[in-house]
C-alpha cells in the first residue's frame, strides 16, 4: 500500500508540474499583445483611408489652383489688353488736347484777326465816313460850279474873260487864272470820282472782311466743339477703362487671395498625408515593436516551459530513485526480519530474554523505517511545494514591476504662460481662435529642452503652418492611443519613425511660426491627432 501511495503521490507531482500554467500571466501579456496587434492594424487600415482622402483633397486643392491661375493668366491678359488700349486711348487724348491746344491757338489768332480786321473796319468806317463827307461837299461844289457855268454860258464866259484883257500881261494873267479854274474843276471832279470809286472798295473791303472773319470764326468754333466732343468721348472711354481695369484688378486680387487660401488648403492637405505617412511609419513600427515582443514573450514562455518540464522530469526522476531506493530498503529490512526469524527458530532453546531482543530490535526497526517514511514523504512533499513555487513564482517575480511611466510628463521645466482656451482672443490676428494647448515660458536656460511626456513613437518633424518647427509623438498607455505635439520648436533632435522614452530631449524650445516669443506649445489628442483636450488634466 505504500509503494503504491508513493507512486501515486510521485505521479501527482509530475502531472501538477507538467499541466500547471507557466507564465499565466505572461499568457495575458501575450493576449494583450495579440490585440495590441490587431488594434495597431485596424488603425493602420484607418489611416490608409484617411490618406485616400487627404491625397483626393490634395488632388482637388491642385485642380482648384490650377484653374484659379488659368483664371488669373486669362485676368491679367484681360488687364493688359485694356492697359494697351488705356494707353492708346491716352495717347489719342493727348493728341486731342494738343489739337485743341492748336485749335484754341488758332482761335486766339483769329480772334486777334478779328480784332485786327474789326480796327481796320472801324477805320473803314472813319474813312467812309470822311469820303462820305468830302463827296457831299464835292457834290455840293460840282452842284454850284454846273449852275453858275449853266447861268454864265460856261466855256463861253471863259473865253470872254480871256480877250477881255487891255494888254499882253493881263492876257497871260487871265489865261492863267482859266487854266486853273479849269484845272481845279477838273481835279475835283477827279477827286470825286476817285473818292466813290474808293468809297466803293473800302466799303466791299468791308464786306467781305466781315464775312471772312465770320465764317472763319465759325468753322473754327465748330472744329472746337467736335475737338471737345471727342475730348469727351476719350475722357470717358477713360473713365470706362479705369474702372474695368479696377473691376479687374479687383477680381485678380480676389482670385490671388483664393489663391493662397488653396494653397493653404493643399499645404494643410501635404501636411497632413506627410501626418498621416509619418504616423503609418510609426504604427508599423508599433507594430514591428509588438511582433518583436510578442515573438519574445512566446519564446521566453517556451523556455520558461522547457525549463519547468525538464525540471519536472529531473524531479521525477529523483523520486523515481528514491521509490526504488526505499523498495529496495524495504526488500533489505524484510529479508533481514525473514533472517531473523530464521534465526529465532533455531534459538527456540535460547533464553527467553534472547528471543525478545530480536522483537524489540525488530519493533525499533519498524519504528525507524516508519521514520524514514515519514521523512521521505516529507521530502516529496517540500517537492511538491518547490515544483508549484517554481512554476508560478518566476512569473510573479519577471512581471510583477509596473510601468512607472503610465502618464505624461511636463515636456518643460519652464512655467506655465496661456492655458488650454476655446475662446482665445489669437494675439496677432486679433480674433478668436481656439488655442488647442498650454504654452510653457523659459525662465531659465535649461527650460529650453523640450522632452518626450511619454514613451512613444515619433509621429511627424518638419514645419506646420501657424506652428512652425514640429514634432509629434503617438503613445499607446494602457490600450488607449494619444498623439503629443510640440510646437514653435527652434530644433528637433529626433526623425519620423525614432523610438522615445519617457524624458528623452527631442527638441529646443523656440519662436517659429505664429508666435510672438520663445515658446512651447503643447497639445494632448487623445485616440490621435485632430482631437485635443487640456494637457492639464492628464500632466503628473
Amino acid at each position: 500500500m505504500r509503494s503504491l501511495r508513493a507512486l501515486a503521490a510521485f505521479s501527482l507531482v509530475t502531472l501538477l508540474a507538467v499541466t500547471t500554467p507557466i507564465h499565466s500571466v505572461s499568457a495575458e501579456s501575450v493576449k494583450d499583445v495579440e490585440d495590441e496587434i490587431n488594434e495597431l492594424e485596424k488603425e493602420k487600415s484607418d489611416l490608409e483611408s484617411e490618406k485616400e482622402e487627404a491625397k483626393k483633397k490634395k488632388d482637388d486643392s491642385e485642380e482648384k489652383l490650377e484653374s484659379n491661375k488659368k483664371e488669373q493668366n486669362n485676368v491679367e491678359s484681360e488687364i493688359s489688353s485694356i492697359d494697351e488700349e488705356l494707353s492708346q486711348t491716352q495717347s489719342n487724348i493727348a493728341d486731342k488736347e494738343g489739337e485743341i491746344e492748336a485749335t484754341n491757338q488758332e482761335i486766339a489768332n483769329l480772334t486777334n484777326e478779328i480784332e485786327e480786321l474789326s480796327n481796320r473796319i472801324d477805320e473803314l468806317e472813319e474813312d467812309i465816313v470822311d469820303l462820305e463827307e468830302r463827296i457831299e461837299q464835292r457834290d455840293a461844289l460840282i452842284k454850284d460850279r454846273l449852275r453858275s457855268i449853266q447861268q454864265n454860258g460856261g466855256e463861253i464866259q471863259y473865253l470872254e474873260v480871256i480877250f477881255g484883257a487891255q494888254n499882253f500881261s493881263e492876257f497871260v494873267s487871265r489865261s492863267t487864272a482859266v487854266n486853273r479854274i479849269m484845272d481845279s474843276d477838273r481835279s475835283i471832279m477827279e477827286e470825286q470820282a476817285n473818292d466813290k470809286a474808293q468809297l466803293e472798295d473800302d466799303k466791299g473791303e468791308l464786306e467781305a472782311s466781315k464775312v471772312t472773319v465770320e465764317e472763319n470764326k465759325v468753322a473754327v468754333e465748330e472744329n472746337k466743339a467736335a475737338l471737345e466732343d471727342q475730348h469727351d468721348e476719350l475722357l470717358a472711354l477713360q473713365d470706362q477703362l479705369d474702372e474695368q481695369i479696377s473691376d479687374k484688378e479687383t477680381l485678380l486680387a480676389d482670385l490671388e487671395i483664393e489663391y493662397d487660401e488653396m494653397e493653404e488648403v493643399k499645404l494643410s492637405a501635404e501636411e497632413e498625408q506627410q501626418l498621416i505617412d509619418a504616423q503609418a511609419a510609426a504604427k508599423q513600427a508599433a507594430l514591428e515593436s509588438a511582433q518583436s515582443k510578442k515573438d519574445d514573450m512566446e519564446q521566453k514562455e517556451a523556455e520558461e516551459k522547457a525549463r519547468a518540464e525538464a525540471e519536472a522530469e529531473r524531479k521525477a526522476e529523483e523520486e523515481r530513485q528514491a521509490e526504488e531506493e526505499r523498495q529496495a530498503e524495504e526488500a533489505r529490512r524484510a529479508a533481514a526480519e525473514s533472517e531473523q526469524e530464521a534465526e529465532q527458530q533455531e534459538e527456540e532453546s535460547e533464553e527467553q530474554e534472547q528471543e525478545s531482543q530480536p522483537a524489540e530490535e525488530e519493533s525499533e526497526s519498524e519504528d525507524t523505517s516508519s521514520e524514514e517514511e515519514t521523512e521521505q514523504q516529507e521530502e516529496e512533499s517540500d517537492v511538491d511545494v518547490q515544483v508549484a513555487s517554481g512554476a508560478s513564482g518566476e512569473v510573479k517575480s519577471e512581471d510583477a514591476a509596473p510601468s512607472n511611466r503610465s502618464g505624461f510628463i511636463r515636456p518643460t521645466s519652464g512655467p506655465t504662460t496661456s492655458p488650454f482656451d476655446p475662446n482665445r482672443v489669437h494675439p496677432i490676428h486679433g480674433d478668436v481662435r481656439p488655442h488647442n494647448g498650454m504654452d510653457f515660458g523659459q525662465a531659465g536656460e535649461a527650460d529650453k529642452v523640450i522632452r518626450a511626456a511619454a514613451d512613444g513613437v515619433v509621429a511627424y518633424t518638419g514645419s506646420m503652418s501657424g506652428y512652425g518647427n514640429t514634432v509629434m509623438v503617438t503613445h499607446n498607455i494602457n490600450g488607449q492611443e494619444y498623439t503629443t505635439l510640440y510646437a514653435h520648436l527652434d530644433s528637433f533632435t529626433v526623425s519620423n519613425g525614432e523610438t522615445v522614452s519617457q524624458g528623452d530631449q527631442i527638441a529646443v524650445m523656440g519662436n517659429t511660426g505664429g508666435s510672438t516669443g520663445v515658446h512651447l506649445h503643447f497639445e494632448i489628442h487623445p485616440g490621435g491627432y485632430k482631437n485635443p483636450v487640456d494637457p492639464a488634466g492628464y500632466l503628473n
